[in-house]
């Protein structure tokens, strides 16, 4: 659910969504659902979606083999922007802990392509 900013309302009126922090020069992202406030710490003053969830068998990949780290994990996907700033970024992380990436969105579409790659050459070996 996004968040009315002080753009939809700038009066503050009671029942409305708190006024736009003036740090925040400009509207939020429609995908944004952080909810912002006037004394926000600088490092906290970003957008980020609501996270997306999917179960999955993942490692920090440190042990030899590397199938040895392998464990359930529930991964969260999210995107995020600073508010001063152009580039939008995306966080894969495990809910249960670390370790996480961190990557821009024009190389997460990157990646995508590449592990699709690989999936049709797993898919072409089981076919």
């Amino acid at each position: 659910m996004r968040r009315m900013m002080a753009a939809d309302d700038p009066t503050g009126t009671p029942g409305a969504d708190p006024p736009r922090p003036s740090w925040l020069t400009g509207p939020c992202p429609g995908w944004c659902t952080r909810q912002h406030a006037e004394d926000d710490h600088p490092e906290d003053r970003y957008h980020q979606s609501q996270p997306t969830l999917a179960a999955a068998i993942a490692g920090t990949g440190d042990a030899v083999p590397v199938t040895a780290s392998l464990l359930p994990a529930t991964l969260a996907a999210r995107a995020g922007r600073y508010a001063d700033d152009d580039l939008t970024w995306l966080v894969v992380e495990p809910l249960e802990g670390r370790p996480y990436l961190v990557i821009t969105a024009a190389s997460a579409r990157g990646l995508v392509h590449v592990l699709q790659e690989q999936l049709r050459g797993l898919d072409a070996e089981a076919g």
